[in-house]
């Protein structure tokens, strides 16, 4: 079987797996110096997380304790971070003296790699079977801890899992069919009660290289007595009111002012419209938006959730931002006088005009709004070419009506958000 990942391979993957329907394990399916590549990443995220102090979908768990790691352990997590050069089994020996489980959710974050990669990777199959409607993201696992510390557990509905086993210890996983399951144990979750259900599971071994497929709705936990990681990639085709519930927060995010006064008592409440009025006072652009017909109101919510979520090329979380990394300063931009610089590929970036006459630009999953000029259309429209530029050339039609100085700015912007990146130094 081929191992490039093309469509030829992803027709074949499709297939095995009965159209993401059926549990599949694809034997070396992951070349060596794609292994290599992906555990350096696994430690390049850890490494940011670290840095950044960031526990957003970080658990530790020890299993012999039964436990999650308390907060003295979380101290030392965060104060020993992998050293340059160091293997990630080296890393994992030196922190983790005892049986472990670290399960680390939205790595796109903090993984330049593995955003990148892994994109480019799945852009044959997502040219056949299409985008999930809110997008992908990475889950990391690494440990030795045995049993999974979630128990026998189902995922969420609608979320398959593609996991990229790269050793160096095997895994097993076990999987039971939903309705034997729900027979055999009342539908019981997070079930530590293992053993007397292994003769009814399903099982599959995988090793170094191998790629194990599952989808949502089976019952599953794994084994992995030796230390062992694995980078899995969720494709999230979520519920109905899911994806509701995702676009509204786009609202939530972005149009509610974070006003924490505290609302007074109100007299005679069923009468006063006091309320209403405090509530319709927390909504930025409320004007425009009230205008708007309930449908028009959905749609531009849409537009700004899906727009958000191509520039990240369909990953759910963004990446860290440039000031965030390197403590990046946007305001010094004159230093981007000369440079050349290239569009982010594969990720491109979005824009819409505005109803204030600003233009909204969406980068890597972030919103950058400036007022609004036709000539920074043309600029962006320049960078999703993916051709090498110089930023003198790429802003000599702003100029004519902004000063450098503010052109050079919204390079800055962009750059900081991950839209583009610098090729050479003239």
């Amino acid at each position: 079987m081929e191992s490039n990942f093309n469509t030829k391979w992803w027709e074949s993957f499709i297939k095995q797996t009965k159209n993401f329907t059926e549990t599949t394990v694809v034997k070396n399916a992951i070349e060596g110096s794609l292994i290599t590549q992906l555990k350096n990443s696994v430690l390049e995220g850890l490494r940011s997380r670290i840095t950044n102090k960031d526990e957003e979908g970080l658990r530790i768990y020890f299993p012999d304790e039964s436990i999650k790691a308390d907060d003295d352990f979380f101290d030392t997590f965060f104060n020993t971070p992998p050293k340059k050069e160091e293997k990630i089994e080296e890393y994992c020996n030196r922190v983790f003296k005892n049986k472990f489980g670290l399960i680390i959710n939205v790595y796109e974050k903090h993984s330049d790699f593995i955003s990148h990669k892994i994109r480019k990777i799945i852009t044959p199959l997502f040219d056949k079977i299409g985008i999930p409607a809110t997008g992908f993201d990475v889950t990391v696992f690494i440990g030795n801890y045995g049993w999974t510390p979630l128990g026998i557990h189902q995922d969420n509905i609608g979320e398959n899992v593609m996991h990229f086993h790269l050793g160096p210890g095997k895994k097993t996983m076990y999987t039971w069919e939903q309705e034997k399951y729900n027979k055999l144990t009342n539908s019981k979750h997070n079930n530590f009660d293992i053993e007397p259900l292994l003769e009814y599971a399903n099982k599959y071994d995988f090793s170094e290289g191998d790629i194990y497929f599952m989808p949502w709705d089976k019952f599953h936990i794994g084994k992995a007595d030796e230390l062992s990681i694995a980078v899995t990639l969720w494709f999230d085709n979520p519920t109905k009111v899911k994806f509701f519930d995702k676009v509204m927060n786009t609202f939530y995010t972005s149009y509610i002012e974070d006003n924490k006064d505290i609302m007074n008592p109100v007299i005679d409440y069923e009468n006063s419209s006091l309320p209403f009025e405090t509530f319709l006072s927390t909504i930025k652009n409320r004007e425009y938006f009230l205008s708007l017909s309930t449908e028009d109101f959905f749609k531009y919510l849409y537009e700004e959730y899906k727009l958000s979520l191509a520039s990240n090329g369909f990953w759910q979380a963004p990446p860290l931002s440039l000031k965030e990394k390197e403590n990046y300063d946007v305001e010094n931009f004159m230093f981007l006088e000369g440079k050349v610089i290239q569009s982010n590929y594969p990720f491109k970036i979005y824009y819409k005009r505005e109803f204030n006459n600003s233009l909204s630009i969406f980068v890597r999953g972030s919103k950058i709004n400036i007022k609004f000029n036709k000539n920074v259309i043309l600029m962006i429209d320049r960078i999703n070419k993916n051709k090498p530029i110089n930023v003198n050339e790429l802003i000599s039609d702003i100029v004519k009506e902004w000063s450098k100085e503010v052109a050079l700015y919204i390079i800055s912007l962009i750059y900081d958000k991950r839209g583009i990146e610098i090729i050479e130094c003239e």
